[in-house]
């Protein structure tokens, strides 16, 4: 059974996280479809614990200090988390290319983890932030972890956004992609989702059940012409590998090429 006020606090705490302004109580009783003074009295509650921070001129709300706590215990203590810090941050360090990890729980494609890679160029997403399915190396990795059926409800639940001129927001056309993708073991893009970027993404194991997890790493082949593409893919299936077997994962039964 569903604990109606603590999935209403969560609401209220998701709605500012993802809000880049502060939110006063009314906007946030509008946007929510509950009465004012079930919110104020969330707010309050919330307050109280600095899960959120009210601004005492303005009087309106964002996300609090006690957060970071939980985001902190968090990042010490997942073995999938610490694990593909330590890979990513082997190949932002010999390669300078940017790494993510992402998943998939339930129908929420988010970023978990990003990795600077401190080269001449550089995509930076937070940690949060909502993945693209159908125009990233790490979406369409993930995607391809599920039958076509179910990848294509994914892909369907929204309209897909036409981020360049290569980007495929063709559901149909999406879904018989990800064959390719099951027999290389990877997933690669080019100039999809920001023009000059290519990525190149691989599932992670999950033992769950519950959340597909991928990785990727994403260069400028203009500005980085050092580095070959078949390396890159090396050492990104590498890295996905080690991850799956040092956390104890296991890769769904349909996707059976990741060695």
């Amino acid at each position: 059974m569903k604990s109606q006020s603590l999935e209403r606090g969560l609401d209220v705490m998701e709605l500012l996280n993802a809000s880049q302004e502060p939110m006063g109580p009314r906007e946030i009783s509008r946007r929510l479809g509950l009465s004012p003074a079930i919110v104020q009295r969330l707010l309050n509650t919330l307050t109280a614990k600095h899960y959120l921070r009210r601004d005492p001129v303005t009087r309106r709300y964002s996300i609090g200090y006690q957060t970071l706590n939980l985001g902190a215990a968090l990042m010490a203590r997942d073995t999938l988390l610490l694990e593909a810090r330590k890979e990513l941050q082997l190949l932002a360090d010999s390669m300078r290319i940017d790494g993510y990890l992402g998943a998939l729980q339930d129908k929420t494609p988010m970023y978990l983890l990003c990795v600077d890679g401190k080269g001449p160029v550089t995509v930076r997403v937070h940690p949060g932030s909502p993945i693209g399915l159908h125009n990233t190396a790490i979406g369409k990795a993930i995607l391809s972890s599920f039958p076509d059926e179910k990848a294509l409800e994914l892909l369907q639940m929204e309209p897909l956004e036409q981020s360049t001129a290569k980007t495929i927001t063709d559901p149909e056309q999406l879904v018989a992609s990800l064959h390719r993708i099951r027999t290389d073991g990877y997933a690669l893009i080019e100039d999809e989702q920001v023009v000059g970027i290519s990525s190149v993404g691989a599932l992670v194991g999950d033992a769950s059940g519950q959340m597909r997890t991928a990785i990727s790493v994403a260069y400028s082949k203009h500005f980085s012409p050092e580095l070959e593409q078949r390396d890159v893919i090396e050492a990104i299936l590498g890295a996905a590998s080690r991850i799956t077997r040092n956390c104890g994962l296991t890769l769904p039964a349909n996707f059976g090429c990741l060695n």
